[in-house]
């Protein structure tokens, strides 16, 4: 099977029902437009054997890893300190490297605790979802209903409005 064109990557399972429900949903909409995974890696469990930076950074490699397999990607990392994008520019976004530059779009969520350092250095963007803090399966949804958003925007359809 080819690459996809897009990969969501992330730490652990959706545990909210409405948020699993509602990825589903968007990630059916969005393979009308385009082939689309998602990628999970284990979370590193609390506990007293490693400390939350080292279980963090364990998590960042795991999925650096776990991209390998889809390279070359141009990879956005959601971090809250990231760049702020409204509808529009977030669909040039994905019509740049969807379909004109044609390599698979990787986008990073982190978990409970964010996103490893070494995954925002390797990142080509760090996006920003909002400036207001989300609930890590929230951001999941969120991002998937902005990547069909994106889509809609670039074919044009009523959606996007």
């Amino acid at each position: 099977m080819a690459d996809p064109a897009l990969v969501l990557c992330w730490p652990g399972k959706t545990s909210a029902a409405y948020a699993r429900l509602g990825i589903d949903e968007y990630l059916a909409r969005i393979r009308r437009y385009r082939s689309c995974e998602i990628l999970t890696v284990a979370e590193e469990p609390p506990g007293k054997q490693y400390s939350a930076a080292h279980r963090l950074e364990r998590e960042g490699r795991s999925l650096l890893d776990r991209l390998e397999a889809v390279r070359p990607y141009y990879l956005v990392a959601v971090d809250p300190r990231g760049k702020s994008m409204d509808s529009r520019d977030f669909a040039d976004l994905l019509r740049r490297q969807c379909y004109d530059v044609a390599r698979t779009l990787a986008f990073a969520v982190g978990g409970p605790d964010g996103l490893a350092t070494g995954v925002r250095e390797r990142a080509d963007l760090l996006l920003g979802l909002s400036r207001m803090t989300l609930p890590h399966d929230m951001a999941r949804l969120f991002l998937a209903e902005q990547i069909y958003r994106g889509f809609t925007v670039i074919h044009g359809h009523p959606y996007s409005r």
